[in-house]
């Protein structure tokens, strides 16, 4: 079972809801991640793409919050693989 949830939830304690997870949090998630974690993050990147297809045109904030994400996690499973191959 994927920890993915607990181990983002970890990196946001203490940041307020305007604050993004610094990217020193997200190498510490990397680190932690195995093949159900980076499961997980695949699906999520293609849900984020999905759901950005289906955005407005017109509503903006919400197309840039969806490829904030979608950098975000991409970055996170770039990490999360090269932890996992040893690199």
């Amino acid at each position: 079972m994927s920890q993915l949830t607990a181990l983002i939830a970890q990196a946001q304690a203490g940041l307020s809801v305007q604050q993004n997870i610094p990217q020193e949090r997200w190498e510490a998630i990397a680190t932690q991640c195995g093949a159900a974690e980076i499961a997980e993050i695949k699906t999520r990147i293609a849900s984020l793409k999905a759901a950005r297809e289906a955005v407005e045109e017109w509503d903006g904030d919400t197309r840039d919050d969806l490829y904030f994400a979608i950098a975000n996690f991409t970055r996170l499973l770039e990490l999360a693989t090269a932890y996992a191959q040893g690199e």
